[in-house]
């Protein structure tokens, strides 16, 4: 056999599929012409094509060449190439191939791989509308390569902010292949980013329509739905995401964010847990859960995880708003102001890292400091109630009630239903002495807040200022309703009922206030005096003892025990009490009332029961 029989035999083993035959012969006719260009390019196209022996088909190519530089040879070892990735070297083949024969439309096809995968989009696109040129048949395979190189072109408008001219790519991109779901999918995420959810809707149900399995667009319509408040709607895409793949780390997080704004913060948590343990460097995901972590009182859970998130991130201003907020929360209002400090060197221009650190700087009682605050808040943002609000919470405390009475009144046209800032002018308008005013700014808080306990508070006790004690009484009990661990609203209405004799009553709410809080004076000695007044002397007794311990000094319980000894008969106790009280009257200087007493125990020494 001469090599050409040998030639031929590698032919049909290559047509039977029998490659290591095909080679076998080719090397033999190789053996015997060792310029066979024909059988180098031959062999060359089995170990690429089938063998995926790039490296030993770029070899035979570079023989077949040598020899006879055709430009199919050049477009096949471009091929070899494009497969180990030197898609530079496959180009230049490609580009001497279609200089000998300008009409090859498979090497515009692949050059246009070659430039797909190097993201130079435009040249894949042009050699693919170059290709379909020279061969309608490569169309039918072509046109998904043109798709997605429109595709990919348009994300890559995408992630550089060019919007409109990534929607043209998508466009075209399901003009070339209408079933493409990936560009569905992204055209929804660009509707979304402009705000346009419906469509960011209509292009993801498309999307599931043609792959079913595409989480990532259940995961961006639920985005929309969330964004349009239909958020059962955005639950349930999240809950398919989450389905297809339970690794989506975003789909945990987005849904945790749902589940906090539906105030189911446990949920939320367990999903922002799960979104860390997937992927713990989702700063995002620490200081959202940090968030509800506030929201339910574990200020130092939270505070930790506004820690890992500036750790991450040592420029996220908000976040050390945040943490102020948490701080503040703790007690720690010199850490609250560091940490608004840090926001503000970060952003000077943010009104409300003003008003957080006005805000410690009030519960350090420094007023004039919050103010300060307060004043260049408004002056970044004049329409910020916030602002009016706290700032006249310091006015009130600096007794400037005037000035606290017009900031609330601003805060209350910036946002007329701010019902706290009823309450507070109301404040003000009572301490300033007009309880009226008070009274009517209480009401209007109770209509737009029914639940502002505050102000039940407030206006009970004005009202029994205005020794209006029953409406007193509804008020503290509308208080205690809503907050039944208070024990100043018991001792509140204490005081009221026994303003109206209702010296029972009144006993029944000292010791609701006591048991809550027993280290209130007042409460010991008001309930002492109540059981006096019902015959109760040894129960009362023991009420001002415990006062009288609590307080040494106070001249008003040593007269009170002194009348309860009295009346008990124990005329010695009485004098030595009132004498007591009769010493601080003096240390005082209060020489009226001390000489008043100084009578009183003068007439017990003339008491013939004395002796």
């Amino acid at each position: 056999m001469n090599a050409e029989d040998f030639f031929n035999q590698g032919l049909n083993n290559d047509l039977q599929g029998d490659y290591q035959g095909a080679i076998a012969a080719y090397t033999q006719a190789l053996k015997l012409n060792p310029d066979y260009a024909e059988a180098y390019h031959n062999r060359g196209i089995i170990l690429s094509g089938q063998l995926k022996n790039y490296r030993g088909a770029i070899a035979d190519f570079d023989r077949a060449i040598k020899i006879n530089p055709i430009a199919i040879a050049y477009c096949h070892r471009a091929n070899a190439r494009y497969f180990l990735a030197d898609y530079e070297g496959a180009i230049a083949d490609h580009d001497q191939a279609l200089q000998i024969n300008p009409n090859l439309a498979e090497s515009y096809h692949s050059r246009g791989n070659a430039y797909f995968a190097l993201e130079d989009y435009d040249k894949a696109i042009a050699d693919y509308h170059q290709a379909i040129e020279n061969s309608t048949q490569l169309a039918t395979y072509i046109n998904f390569d043109i798709a997605k190189a429109l595709h990919n072109r348009g994300v890559a408008c995408f992630d550089r902010g060019d919007y409109q001219e990534a929607i043209a790519d998508f466009q075209q991109a399901l003009q070339w292949y209408p079933h493409f779901a990936a560009a569905y999918s992204n055209r929804g995420n660009i509707y979304y980013i402009l705000g346009n959810y419906q469509e960011a809707i209509a292009d993801h149900n498309q999307a599931l329509q043609l792959d079913p399995n595409l989480a990532e667009a259940y995961h961006n319509r639920g985005n929309a739905h969330y964004a349009l408040a239909d958020y059962q709607s955005a639950i349930a895409d999240y809950n398919y995401a989450l389905e297809m793949n339970p690794n989506f780390a975003g789909a945990y997080y987005n849904r945790g964010l749902v589940l906090s704004h539906l105030k189911d913060y446990h949920s939320a948590i367990t999903d922002f847990n799960q979104a860390l343990k997937l992927n713990p460097d989702d700063i995002q995901a620490y200081y959202e859960r940090g968030l509800v972590l506030s929201i339910l009182e574990d200020y130092q859970g939270a505070i930790a995880d506004y820690n890992q998130a500036l750790q991450e991130n040592p420029t996220l201003a908000l976040v050390y708003g945040f943490r102020a907020n948490a701080r503040r929360q703790l007690g720690d209002y010199q850490g609250a102001i560091e940490d608004s400090n840090r926001l503000l060197q970060l952003n000077p221009h943010l009104a409300e890292g003003y008003c957080d650190r006005a805000a410690a700087r009030r519960s350090l009682g420094d007023y004039k400091g919050a103010i300060k605050d307060y004043d260049q808040a408004l002056r970044i943002n004049q329409n910020l109630a916030s602002a009016y609000y706290g700032r006249g919470i310091a006015r009130e405390a600096l007794q400037d009630f005037p000035g606290a009475i017009e900031d609330n009144t601003q805060a209350i046209k910036i946002v007329p239903d701010f019902s706290q800032a009823y309450c507070n002018r109301g404040n003000a308008r009572r301490l300033q002495g007009d309880e009226q005013g008070a009274i009517a700014d209480y009401d209007q808080a109770l209509k737009l807040n029914p639940d502002l306990v505050e102000a039940y508070y407030n206006r009970g006790s004005t009202c029994y200022a205005l020794e209006d004690y029953e409406s007193a009484i509804a008020d503290y009990t509308k208080a205690l309703q809503i907050n039944p661990q208070s024990a100043a609203f018991y001792s509140d209405r204490a005081n009221a009922r026994y303003a109206l004799q209702d010296y029972q009553g009144a006993i029944e709410d000292y010791n609701q206030a006591i048991a809550l809080n027993s280290s209130f004076t007042e409460d010991w000695f008001n309930r002492g005096r109540s059981r006096s007044l019902l015959g109760d002397l040894e129960g009362a007794l023991t009420d001002l003892n415990q006062a009288l311990q609590y307080q040494p000094h106070w001249t008003s319980a040593y007269i009170v025990r002194a009348d309860i000894h009295q009346n008990l008969g124990d005329y010695q106790q009485a004098i030595a009490d009132f004498q007591k009280s009769a010493d601080l009257y003096f240390q005082e200087g209060n020489t009226q009332y001390y000489q008043q007493i100084m009578e009183l125990i003068k007439q017990l020494n003339q008491d013939p029961r004395l002796y």
